[in-house]
C-alpha cells in the first residue's frame, strides 16, 4: 500500500510538472538577445576626456578633450552621444551619470585610444565610484572601477558601480558590460544590502528597470557582494525589475554572495563563473550566511554557470548553515530553474532549500547539473534541507543530475533528521560516492536513481546499485568545460534506464538532445 501511494505521488508530480513547464521555455525569448543593448547605436556627438585636457575646451575631439569628472558630471548628454575616456588615464572621485538615450539612439560611456581601460577610483566621499541614476537606454562599458579603503577592517559601506532609481517610472535599456571592477573595500556586514561591485537598486516604490543587461564584466575582491539586484526588501511584484540578464561575468573573491538577485522577474543568469564567495572579508568577523549564486526573483533561470570554492563562514548563531552553490530561499515567487551548471568544492554543499519559499512560489527544477566534491568540510552535505512548516508541500523536482564525492554524499535535513520535506523528488540522478545519507525518506521521493558504490536510498524501489560507467568520475577541474569525465561510456547501464519526464528541457548538460518520448539515461549526460 505504501508503494502504491508513492507511485501515485510520483505520477501526479510528473503530470503537474508537465503543466507547469509548458510556459517556462518561453522565457529566454522575452529577454534581450545575446549581446543586445536594446537597439541600434546612433552617434550624434562624441565627447573626449583626457587627464591632459581642459574643461574650458569643447571636448569634441581628442585634441580638445575635457579634463575632470566635475565637467562630465555637470553635463546633460543627449540621445546618441558617446562620452569617451582616454585609455591609460585615471580619475579619482565619483563619476555621476544622469542622462538618457532612446531606443534608437543610446548614450554610451566608454573608452578611446590604446592601453589599459580608463580607471575610475572612488575616494570614499560617496557610496560608489560610479553612479548611474534615473537613466534609460545607456551603455557603460570598458572601464576599470575600484573603490579602496585604507582602514582595516573597513568601517563604511562602499560600491563600485551603483545603478539607482529615485523617481517613479519604467527605465529600460541599461547595459553594464566589459568592465573590470575590483578592490571594492566596504564593511561587508553593516549595510550589506547596500553595496556590491555592481549594485542595482530602485529607491522608489513604483520605479523599476526593464531589459537590463550585466554582461562580460570581471569582478575581483569585492568585500560585500559581486553583483546585486535589489536590496533585500519586499516590493509589490508589479514593480519588480523586469527582463534581467546577467551573463558571462567572472566574480572572484567576495565577502558574501558572488551574484544575488532580489525584486526582479523574468531573470536569466547564465554563463557566469562565481569563485571564492565568502573569501574576501578584510579581517571582518563574518557573523552572517551566504551562498554563491542565488536569488528571490520571480521566474528565474540559472544555467551554464560554474560556482566553486564557496567558503563555510560558520557564523554564530548560524553555525554550519549555508555556503552552498545555489539556493531556493524564503520569499521566492514564481518558478526557479537551476540547470546545466557545474558546482564543485563549495564547502557548504551544492544546494540549499530554505523550507518555505512562500505563498507565491509555483515550483523549482534542478536538472542536468554536475556537482563534484561539494560539502566536504561539513559532513559531505550536498543538499541542506530546512523543514517545511506544517508539512507544507513544496514542489521541487531534482532530476538527471550527477553528484560525485570521493567520500560521501548527504541529502541532509537541517534539523538533524526530524524535519519533513513533502514535495521534493529525486529522479534519474547519479549519486556516485562510497557512502550516502538520505534523510526524510518517508516524505522525499527517490525514483530511478543510480547509487554507486555506496548504498541506495531505501525508499527507491526502482533504484540501481550498479556502476553507471562514467568515463572518468572525479576528474572535473576548474572550468565548466572540464567535466567530460561525467559522460557515460557506450556500454553504461544508465543509458535508457531513467523514467520519462515531460517537458524535460530537451537537452543534457553537454547539449545532446533528450527525447520527449523515449526513456532517458540517468544522470546529467545522455
Amino acid at each position: 500500500m505504501k508503494k502504491t501511494k508513492a507511485l501515485s505521488r510520483v505520477l501526479g508530480a510528473i503530470c503537474l510538472q508537465a503543466g507547469l513547464l509548458s510556459s517556462c521555455s518561453k522565457l529566454p525569448f522575452l529577454l534581450p538577445p545575446h549581446g543586445s543593448d536594446g537597439g541600434p547605436v546612433v552617434t550624434t556627438t562624441r565627447y573626449y576626456i583626457d587627464n591632459n585636457g581642459s574643461d574650458s575646451a569643447d571636448g569634441l575631439s581628442p585634441n580638445t578633450a575635457w579634463k575632470t569628472l566635475t565637467k562630465v558630471n555637470a553635463t546633460t548628454f543627449q540621445p546618441g552621444d558617446s562620452v569617451l575616456f582616454k585609455r591609460g588615464n585615471a580619475w579619482t572621485g565619483t563619476l555621476v551619470i544622469k542622462s538618457s538615450g532612446t531606443h534608437d539612439a543610446r548614450i554610451t560611456f566608454g573608452a578611446y585610444g590604446t592601453g589599459d581601460k580608463p580607471r575610475i577610483v572612488g575616494n570614499n566621499a560617496t557610496l560608489s565610484a560610479v553612479l548611474i541614476q534615473d537613466a534609460k537606454y545607456l551603455t557603460f562599458e570598458n572601464f576599470d572601477v575600484s573603490h579602496p579603503r585604507a582602514v582595516r577592517p573597513p568601517d563604511i559601506s562602499l560600491s563600485g558601480i551603483y545603478v539607482a532609481l529615485a523617481t517613479a517610472g519604467t527605465y529600460p535599456g541599461i547595459c553594464i558590460k566589459h568592465n573590470n571592477i575590483h578592490d571594492v573595500e566596504g564593511m561587508p556586514i553593516t549595510n550589506r544590502h547596500l553595496q556590491a561591485g555592481i549594485f542595482v537598486r530602485s529607491n522608489a516604490a513604483q520605479a523599476y528597470f526593464d531589459s537590463l543587461t550585466i554582461e562580460g564584466n570581471d569582478l575581483k575582491r569585492c568585500s560585500s557582494r559581486g553583483i546585486m539586484m535589489g536590496d533585500g526588501s519586499n516590493k509589490d511584484t508589479t514593480y519588480y525589475n523586469n527582463n534581467i540578464v546577467i551573463r558571462q561575468n567572472v566574480v572572484d573573491s567576495t565577502a558574501l554572495e558572488g551574484i544575488i538577485v532580489y525584486t526582479s522577474k523574468n531573470v536569466l543568469i547564465e554563463n557566469n563563473r562565481v569563485l571564492n564567495a565568502g573569501a574576501y572579508t578584510l579581517g571582518v568577523n563574518m557573523n552572517i550566511v551566504l551562498a554563491g549564486l542565488w536569488g528571490r526573483g520571480k521566474n528565474m533561470i540559472i544555467q551554464h554557470n560554474e560556482v566553486a570554492y564557496t567558503r563555510l563562514t560558520n557564523p554564530v548563531p548560524y553555525a554550519s548553515m549555508d555556503s552552498e552553490a545555489f539556493d531556493i530561499d524564503l520569499g521566492t515567487p514564481g518558478y526557479t530553474i537551476i540547470q546545466y551548471n557545474y558546482s564543485h568544492d563549495n564547502q557548504g554543499g551544492f544546494f540549499l532549500h530554505m523550507g518555505d519559499p512562500g505563498p507565491d512560489f509555483t515550483y523549482g527544477i534542478v536538472r542536468y547539473n554536475i556537482s563534484q566534491n561539494d560539502g566536504d568540510p561539513f559532513g559531505n552535505r550536498v543538499f541542506e534541507l530546512h523543514e517545511h512548516p506544517n508539512g507544507k508541500v513544496v514542489p521541487i523536482y531534482i532530476y538527471n543530475n550527477t553528484f560525485y564525492d570521493a567520500t560521501k554524499i548527504g541529502v541532509l535535513d537541517r534539523a538533524g533528521g526530524t524535519g519533513v520535506h513533502p514535495g521534493l523528488e529525486f529522479r534519474n540522478n547519479i549519486f556516485y560516492a562510497p557512502a550516502t545519507q538520505f534523510d526524510d525518506q518517508a516524505n522525499i521521493v527517490y525514483d530511478h536513481n543510480f547509487y554507486y558504490p555506496g548504498p541506495k536510498a531505501a525508499s527507491d524501489s526502482t533504484g540501481y546499485t550498479v556502476n553507471p560507467l562514467l568515463v572518468a568520475p572525479g576528474s572535473g577541474g576548474s572550468g565548466i568545460n572540464t567535466v567530460n569525465g561525467y559522460k557515460l561510456q557506450g556500454n553504461s547501464p544508465a543509458i535508457g534506464a531513467g523514467v520519462l519526464i515531460s517537458n524535460n528541457g530537451g537537452q543534457d548538460y553537454f547539449g545532446k538532445p533528450v527525447s520527449a518520448t523515449m526513456a532517458p539515461a540517468v544522470g546529467a549526460a545522455q
